[in-house]
């Protein structure tokens, strides 16, 4: 037997035993389950006007698969305005069945946008809301 066929047999055989152990592992039924997929959905509650000077509570309703979370590694509330600027960004602590609570108060007129920066189960989501102040 010639070095070629000897190389060309070895390699063959690293090959075949590299595929094969891909495919044992994808067809083990008796493997436990992966984790299951998690979501993360919040709904932001803002007033949509108000008068200058006025404070408001907003709440961001933090749910994973249909459940509150009560657990979120971080909720934050971020003001800005007309320009887009931050004005502040306030953190939130959980009140109850997954809310996540902020009072401010707005004290000059004008559009301003409230985004709820929500962390949890590795996930990042950021809905955002319009608060007119007149």
């Amino acid at each position: 037997m010639n070095i070629k066929t000897l190389l060309l047999a070895v390699f063959a055989s690293v090959f075949l035993a590299a595929c094969s152990d891909g495919a044992d592992d994808e067809m083990n039924h008796d493997a436990p389950e992966s984790d299951e997929m998690r979501t993360l959905d919040v709904e932001l509650f803002t007033p949509d006007h108000l008068m200058s000077g006025e404070t408001v509570e907003m709440t961001a309703h933090v749910t994973s698969n249909d459940e509150d979370v009560t657990e979120a590694d971080h909720v934050m509330f971020e003001i800005q305005d007309e320009n887009e600027e931050t004005l502040e960004e306030i953190t939130a602590e959980h009140s109850e069945n997954g809310e996540y609570t902020v009072e401010y108060t707005f004290d000059e007129t004008g559009t301003y946008t409230v985004i709820s920066h929500v962390d949890a189960f590795s996930l990042h989501t950021m809905p955002s809301s319009e608060v007119i102040v007149e």
